[in-house]
């Protein structure tokens, strides 16, 4: 996987890449799911019927679908490909001690990954609005030895009673409320495919787009 990564953009910084060596891919990935390529293609994998393929899968540079409870036929994508993850690590740049806000557990992959990044000193919070999803988050988060802050519900607002926050990271859009939870200097990356990296400043913000 970390060799898929530096086909596809620069070697990762040391500790986003120690981070990767101590939380492996395959404890977030289900038995059944899609395995995406560039062109929108997507291709059944199960690690019961061809665990090889499955193996395969889990650790290219791939994003993973995979789905919306125990025998379910809609789908998900909740594992970004592994060179998004670091591109997104990279731009939020979290530090030991950082205090974090994470908007979307998905499978706990990149919260597991930031618990690592921030250390035994630093305070990860992460929302999902799906209890489903959540849950299964949870059981994965526990197995990887991590325990981040977890909360099930509307992610609109944040988590006020955490803040301020010195990182956040969000699938989209930036409401005040969040920019609210900072504090100066903090850094918020929003997005995936087009990140934009604003930094907190007195009364504004500044960023840019990846």
């Amino acid at each position: 996987m970390i060799a898929t990564i530096t086909e596809r953009r620069a070697p990762a910084t040391g500790a986003i890449m120690q981070a990767l060596r101590k939380v492996p891919r395959h404890w977030f990935v289900p038995s059944l799911g899609l395995a995406l390529d560039d062109d929108g293609g997507a291709v059944p994998i199960d690690r019961e019927v061809d665990p090889p393929g499955w193996w395969d899968a889990v650790y290219s540079g791939k994003p993973i679908a995979t789905p919306l409870g125990p025998g379910g036929t809609a789908y998900t994508c909740v594992n970004p490909a592994p060179s998004a993850v670091v591109d997104l690590l990279e731009l939020l740049d979290p530090h030991p001690g950082n205090r974090v806000l994470e908007v979307g557990t998905g499978s706990g992959w990149i919260t597991a990954l930031l618990c690592r990044l921030t250390g035994e000193s630093g305070r990860v919070t992460s929302i999902e609005e799906d209890p489903v999803v959540a849950e299964t988050a949870r059981r994965n988060l526990a197995a990887a030895g991590v325990r981040p802050h977890l909360v099930v519900g509307g992610s609109s607002l944040g988590c006020p009673e955490r803040a301020p926050y010195d990182r956040v990271l969000a699938p989209s859009t930036v409401p005040d409320y969040w920019v609210d939870q900072t504090g100066p200097g903090a850094v918020i990356v929003a997005g995936v495919d087009r990140a934009v990296r604003l930094v907190v400043t007195a009364g504004h913000m500044d960023g840019h787009l990846r």
